[in-house]
């Protein structure tokens, strides 16, 4: 996991790109719906980074995340759910549950919310 001071840069970076991203729609391309998709899937992007470092787990989140801002933001909301899934998928076939065993990534963790039986009664 990089630094605090590492974090900030990174997230800044990505804002700063939304930002260029969102005049680039506005200025020469004047597609407003498109600028503000892409400028709010940074956004996100940056807090995900912020907070929970560039791991894989929290890239695949991020990615998962982002997909789904930009759909619902840009009216592809369909089309971004299956894209979400195919991410998904993806991260789990790297994962230890996959038909490939490769190695764990464990993108999001499953609680066990049933209580184990022992088989004792009382």
């Amino acid at each position: 996991m990089p630094s605090p001071k590492r974090r900030i840069q990174i997230g800044a970076a990505l804002i700063v790109a939304g930002v260029v991203a969102l005049l680039y729609s506005i200025v020469v391309t004047q597609e407003l719906l498109l600028g503000v998709s892409i400028a709010l899937s940074f956004l996100v992007i940056a807090v995900f980074v912020y907070y929970g470092g560039t791991d894989r787990k929290t890239l695949t989140r991020v990615t998962i995340g982002v997909t789904i801002v930009y759909g619902a933001v840009s009216l592809q909301l369909p089309l971004a759910i299956i894209a979400a899934c195919a991410v998904y998928l993806s991260a789990w076939l790297t994962g230890p549950d996959s038909p490939f065993d490769a190695p764990d990534t464990e993108i999001f963790p499953v609680k066990q919310t049933a209580t184990e039986d022992t088989g004792e009664e009382q």
